[in-house]
């Protein structure tokens, strides 16, 4: 059940950039009009910026702080459980940790404001300061058992680049393969996708997606500022618009990701097909040149020894000097 204060918010985005009367909520919501100047006062110190207006009453007119209710107002195709945390070590180990201990019955999704130990590809740090940043895990389940994890990593790490696209079309992003999204030649997103055995079936049909944005730069520590980007500093989106749409981005992709049809798009905008690349597998470095992402999502490389197809691993150098 709502409480009086989530029954208001709720009321005031459905009509955001309306005024709504004070006692108009109060009519619709079967509240006292009490009951609605403390359920604003409320809203007020928590953060979401509300408008009052003498004879006009009041008007949501947003808020700089992760909201579930926000977020899952904006979003369309979405439907799940949303948790936002202040803090957390991990969003990953956050959705990890719940699937160890529940059924997943729907999709469920962890946003923080800040991580203490966000991580990504090889448990490597991903650095997740508050307020400059938008770090989430969503767990799904697959509509059918992982035949190609290549085409779902790269689908998802596509699907996110399209929607960044749409909300910073000023800058230069590029997909490094197989799911990074680079800004101006430094990488920007991470994208940790993890699966997990289902074991009654032996089959990998639920999958964990991690993904972190550095949105702004202005607070990387020395040892970063040469590799890490950001996707629009000094630039203002909305955090929960923007979570919105990569939630809804990403689970149409789950379902469709198999059809590969957004292949020609992650080739067009590949940081590294026609590039000289080292690439570091589980038990070997390859060296020669990207020409290829094949329909199952896997890179082609040719070596001095013949050409390479890798499922997975990582892309550790690019010669950006060499000819696309």
């Amino acid at each position: 059940m709502q409480s009086t204060k989530e029954q208001v918010l709720a009321y005031l985005l459905h009509h955001a950039g309306t005024f709504v009367t004070g006692q108009a909520l109060a009519d619709q919501l079967n509240l006292s009009r009490e009951s609605i100047w403390k359920a604003i006062q409320a809203l007020r110190q928590a953060g979401f910026q509300i408008q009052g207006q003498a004879a006009k009453g009041y008007c949501y007119q947003g808020t700089a702080q992760l909201a579930a209710p926000v977020i899952e107002h904006a979003c369309r195709q979405f439907k799940g459980a949303i948790t936002v945390l202040t803090t957390t070590p991990s969003t990953q180990d956050e959705a990890k940790n719940y699937l160890s201990r529940h059924t997943l019955t729907m999709p469920r999704v962890w946003l923080a404001e800040e991580q203490t130990a966000g991580y990504g590809r090889r448990g490597r740090t991903f650095y997740s300061p508050a307020q400059r940043g938008l770090y989430f895990s969503l767990a799904c389940r697959l509509p059918q058992p992982l035949l190609h994890p290549g085409l779902l990593t790269t689908g998802i790490a596509e699907a996110v680049w399209t929607v960044l696209q749409q909300f910073y079309p000023q800058a230069a992003l590029s997909l490094k393969w197989v799911n990074d999204v680079y800004c101006n030649g430094k990488k920007a997103v991470g994208i940790l996708t993890e699966t997990m055995m289902d074991l009654e079936t032996q089959t990998a049909q639920t999958v964990v997606i991690g993904c972190g944005m550095n949105l702004t730069g202005d607070a990387f520590p020395a040892d970063l500022t040469t590799k890490a980007g950001a996707l629009g500093p000094g630039e203002k989106v909305d955090r929960n618009q923007l979570a919105a749409a990569l939630l809804d981005a990403i689970i149409q992709r789950v379902g469709d990701y198999q059809t590969g049809a957004f292949l020609p798009a992650y080739r067009q905008y590949s940081l590294v097909l026609g590039k000289e690349v080292e690439l570091r597998g589980h038990h070997e470095t390859i060296t020669g040149a990207a020409v290829a992402i094949d329909e199952h999502g896997a890179l082609v490389v040719a070596t001095p020894t013949g050409p390479r197809t890798v499922v997975s691993g990582e892309v550790v150098k690019v010669n950006v000097h060499s000819n696309k």
